[in-house]
């Protein structure tokens, strides 16, 4: 509640030592120290920024937010913020980190609009392929630079399709092999079992990319580290469970590159995310294929009906105009049988010789016609073996 109270207000102004001056237009989220807030330069009316804040600083707070300041200031990655200057001001006691401002969502909040509140495994890859990028950019830095705190509500999805991008650095260190690099914050199940005890590596941004996609696969963040150690020590088995065993969506393969992404021991975990990400394309562009055919088996005939309409139908078009040419031979040959008997009968009658041989001449064409008919359908049919079975299962 006493937090609550050093929140600022819409239109208070903030002041550099350079005298630029920041308009806030409200709080774009609150924290445990301070609060991030979205601003407006005065100078530039149209250009807004986030400014992050620490309040009542102490020596760590004021380290904290400079080494932020220095390493997003030297960085240079499309997936990364960019930080404009870090500045204290006095008259508040607060100490501040100004940087561009990222118009979107974060993927936890995307995540629980999601259906079953997870993505299938496609579209993880896709949302995650800028923010592996980046971490391998991170970890590449001479000394490699540790995120500490990769998770859904760091990952920003910005609004209009841009790509994903990885924020807050509060927890980044320098990572110098055979130190120990403090870690403050935590965030239950993507926190490494490290960051409990000696401090953070490359592979605690590893763990914490594993968790990441733990959640966004199956919508239940993994079971907090503590409580692993605990219930191995007790029970003797990580009680951590196969993300194919929450959703069975997910491939066992990708879901054995999880168990090892989040090994308590970093030695049993991958050596590098690069190595770890291509263990899960290989598996996630097999599977785009197969969910597709999936889709489109939800609006198709059933199986069977395929095979058996499928080589019929031109069958069936290619016979249809010879079809109806008999059929309308037929009838005309019919009309042209009776009107021959007919006018037969009557030439008989009154002893009209020709008109009767004519009458003769008449039946005789057309019974040749329904002749040549029947032996042309005779044909057919013994060419097409086939159409006969289904008329007679018809």
């Amino acid at each position: 509640m006493q937090q609550e109270q050093f929140i600022l207000p819409a239109g208070v102004t903030v002041r550099d030592p350079q005298g630029n001056q920041y308009v806030i237009e409200g709080v774009l989220r609150k924290g445990e120290f301070g609060a991030v807030y979205l601003v407006r330069q005065r100078s530039q009316e149209l250009h807004l920024f986030a400014l992050k804040e620490a309040i009542h600083p102490n020596k760590g707070d004021r380290e904290r937010f400079a080494f932020e300041g220095e390493v997003l200031t030297r960085l240079n990655h499309q997936a990364l913020p960019r930080v404009h200057r870090v500045f204290e001001y006095d008259k508040l006691k607060r100490v501040y980190l100004l940087m561009d401002y990222i118009k979107g969502r974060n993927l936890e909040v995307l995540r629980r609009e999601q259906p079953g509140t997870c993505f299938p495994l496609p579209q993880v890859l896709v949302l995650l392929a800028p923010i592996v990028d980046a971490l391998r950019y991170l970890h590449t830095q001479d000394p490699p630079i540790v995120h500490g705190d990769i998770k859904p509500a760091n990952i920003l999805v910005p609004a209009g399709g841009g790509e994903a991008m990885l924020a807050d650095f509060g927890s980044a260190k320098e990572y110098v092999p055979g130190t120990a690099t403090s870690f403050l914050g935590r965030s239950s199940g993507y926190t490494a079992p490290e960051q409990y005890r000696t401090g953070t590596t490359p592979s605690t941004d590893l763990y914490g990319l594993g968790a990441t996609l733990y959640v966004l696969l199956t919508g239940s963040a993994p079971i907090d580290a503590p409580s692993r150690l605990l219930g191995r020590l007790n029970a003797g088995v990580d009680p951590l469970t196969p993300a194919n065993l929450l959703k069975p969506t997910v491939p066992l393969a990708v879901a054995q590159a999880l168990q090892r992404a989040l090994s308590i021991n970093m030695a049993d975990r991958f050596e590098t995310v690069e190595e770890f990400w291509q263990v899960l394309l290989a598996h996630g562009t097999q599977q785009r294929p197969h969910a597709a055919s999936r889709d489109l088996s939800q609006t198709s005939p059933p199986e069977q009906g395929i095979e058996d309409g499928g080589p019929e139908s031109p069958q069936k078009e290619h016979m249809a105009p010879h079809a109806k040419k008999r059929e309308a031979l037929r009838i005309l040959a019919g009309f042209l049988v009776m009107g021959a008997i007919g006018i037969a009968f009557f030439s008989a009658l009154r002893g009209l010789t020709v008109l009767l041989l004519c009458c003769l001449g008449v039946l005789l064409l057309s019974l040749g016609a329904l002749l040549y008919d029947f032996s042309s359908l005779a044909r057919t049919l013994q060419k097409n073996p086939a159409s006969v079975q289904g008329k007679k299962e018809k």
